[in-house]
Parts: structure tokens; C-alpha cells; sequence
């Protein structure tokens, strides 16, 4: 008699792990199709704004969105992980993975920047010398 209640627990609380994952991983994808839909909004407003504006902004919405892709695989990965043991490691990979793209974003935003701030300055140095052209013919 023992022996069945144990196995009917067992099989119980197996069939509520696999129903929790179900739920956890449906809640997931329409956690990630919310927040894609929100990120091509996002976009879409960004397109509207001058050009070194936008690339800035586009910039950080790549960022934002492979840091959200990388959340929810983490969180996947989470759901479906069988030891605890393996916390760490998911964790760690995690951790690496984020670090990697925000050095790898950071460093293309501010060569980005350095160009925006370099036309920016040739910009305003052709317009100053056509400007100071003109003066002359005006008096």
C-alpha cells in the first residue's frame, strides 16, 4: 500500500512539474511576443527621428532586444533544467553571454558616437567656411 502511494505521489507530482512547465513556457512566448511588439513600435518610432538620433536609438534597441533573447533563453533553459547543479552553470553562461554583448554593443556605440561627433564637426567647419565665403560678397 505504501509502495502505491508513494508511486501515485511521484506520478502526481511529475504530471504537476510537466503542467507548470507548460504554463511557465506558455506564459514565456507571449511574454516574448509582447515585448517583440512593442520593440518593432519602438522601431518603427525611432525611423522618425534624424538620422544620428536614429542610429543611436536603433543601436540601443538591438541591445535591449538580444539582451531580452538571451533573458528568455536563460528563462527556458531555467524551466526546463532537471538538477539543481545546473543553476550555476546556466547562470554562469547567462552572465558571460550579457557581459559579452554590452562590451560588444558599447564598443560599436561609441565608435558610432566618435563618427556621428566627427561629421558633426566637418559639417559645421564646411558650413562655417562657406558662410565666411560669403560674408565678403555681402559687403
Amino acid at each position: 500500500m505504501a509502495r502505491n502511494t508513494m508511486d501515485f505521489a511521484r506520478q502526481n507530482t511529475e504530471q504537476t512539474t510537466d503542467w507548470i512547465r507548460a504554463i511557465a513556457e506558455q506564459n514565456l512566448d507571449q511574454s516574448r511576443a509582447a515585448f517583440e511588439g512593442l520593440l518593432t513600435v519602438a522601431r518603427k518610432a525611432v525611423r522618425e527621428v534624424d538620422q544620428q538620433t536614429a542610429a543611436i536609438c536603433e543601436h540601443s534597441i538591438s541591445l535591449a532586444e538580444e539582451t531580452l533573447a538571451n533573458t528568455f533563453d536563460f528563462a527556458h533553459k531555467l524551466v526546463r533544467m532537471k538538477e539543481p547543479q545546473e543553476l550555476v552553470q546556466l547562470q554562469s553562461e547567462f552572465v558571460s553571454r550579457q557581459a559579452q554583448l554590452l562590451g560588444d554593443q558599447t564598443k560599436e556605440l561609441g565608435q558610432r558616437m566618435v563618427k556621428g561627433v566627427q561629421d558633426t564637426a566637418k559639417a559645421t567647419r564646411e558650413a562655417a567656411a562657406e558662410a565666411s565665403r560669403r560674408r565678403p560678397e555681402a559687403a
